[in-house]
């Protein structure tokens, strides 16, 4: 079964939260039943249904207002626009045709304080409206405040404020190296130059906002299967354990993995994940982070890099707070001992995010030749 972000989003306070609610009541219920059948002496099968919740208008909307320009990738073509919003019904997990229902006479609106700056309607019937883009030519100001309103026939309206945040400060990339370790081939396909396993490592630094919260993306340039150009997003870890965060993924955004069946080795397309932290967890006004990316290894798409675009994002703290609670759900998925998660969000009368960042980019061209 392919895990789908967008459903999770919006199933999360029905698969998480109700059920432990609903856990507990059904445990004491079920304990004065079983006491009842015992002095009837009655033999019955009894199922035990949690009531229909109601539904809501859920969204995940996050928007880079200094992303104006969206580069189709070559080879194979991709996107890494951040002016995605998309609505849907929320469902019940056990209830997967719930999946299916439609929106009718749907529309949304972004507005500031004095005026409307964009509205989108449909008279048509629609599944869901999954990563609309919004345009490049919508401008967000930092300090000021947006407005999101969207409606359904037959669901609550929602609504969701958001203060766009101030951009971060330029990126200062302080050194750039390769590591090596020897690879330890298993049964199957791999398409690697050599026995070895790559880390391009990427030392920068910032200045913060003691009360701002960050992300990092990391883009990569180079040349991937059969040795022709790629280029997308590029899976990293942070090696600096001074800077506590974690990594979390970016609804909207999508990057390409191998992934081998038999002894073919095909591109699959996977979620994006950014590193989130929040500056009140670092001390002083600068933030020193070291990046490692790993490729070569027959599971990046990438055999050797050419250049590198590292994007530092400055995000609301909703934002943050709603990745970290998407951490920590899937950190606790497969533990049935742990404590019920909690979907923050901002959308009021529904579910999900209504975020606006700011953004800035470096570029690091590397050597070439030799390859990287």
């Amino acid at each position: 079964m392919k895990f789908n972000p967008l459903s999770l989003f919006f199933s999360l306070n029905y698969t998480i939260s109700e059920f432990y609610l609903s856990f507990k009541k059904l445990y004491i219920i079920s304990h004065i039943l079983l006491f009842s059948l015992t002095i009837l002496s009655c033999e019955s099968n009894i199922n035990f249904y949690r009531p229909d919740l109601p539904e809501q208008l859920c969204t995940v909307g996050i928007i880079d207002a200094d992303d104006t320009l969206s580069v189709n990738y070559q080879n194979p073509s991709l996107y890494n626009y951040l002016r995605f919003i998309s609505f849907q019904k929320s469902y019940q997990s056990e209830y997967p045709e719930e999946r299916d229902d439609s929106l009718r006479n749907f529309s949304f609106s972004i507005s500031t304080q004095d005026k409307e700056i964009f509205s989108y309607y449909s008279d048509s019937v629609l599944k869901n409206l999954e990563t609309f883009k919004l345009p490049a030519v919508l401008d967000f100001i930092s300090g000021e405040k947006y407005f999101l309103k969207a409606h359904t026939e037959g669901l609550n309206d929602i609504s969701a404020e958001i203060k766009v945040p101030n951009p971060p400060s330029n990126i200062i990339v302080n050194s750039v190296h390769k590591e090596t370790e020897p690879a330890i081939q298993k049964p199957g396909c791999h398409f690697a130059l050599d026995d070895s396993i790559k880390y391009a490592i990427i030392d920068i630094s910032f200045n913060i906002e003691a009360s701002a919260c960050y992300a990092i993306l990391l883009e990569g340039t180079g040349f991937g299967s059969n040795y022709m150009f790629f280029s997308g997003f590029a899976d990293f870890s942070v090696t600096n354990n001074n800077v506590m965060g974690f990594n979390a993924m970016v609804y909207g955004l999508k990057m390409f993995h191998l992934d081998c069946t038999g002894d073919i080795n095909s591109l699959t397309k996977t979620s994006v994940k950014a590193f989130f932290f929040d500056g009140k967890n670092i001390q002083g006004d600068q933030c020193n982070i070291i990046l490692s990316a790993k490729f070569n290894d027959s599971y990046s798409p990438f055999y050797v890099f050419t250049s590198f675009r590292i994007k530092l994002l400055s995000v609301p703290r909703e934002l943050y707070q709603f990745e970290k609670s998407l951490y920590m759900y899937e950190k606790v998925a497969e533990d049935p001992f742990s404590e019920p998660v909690y979907l923050n969000g901002n959308i009021r009368n529904g579910n999900g995010i209504f975020a606006i960042c700011r953004s800035t980019t470096a570029s690091i061209i590397l050597p070439f030749p030799p390859m990287f």
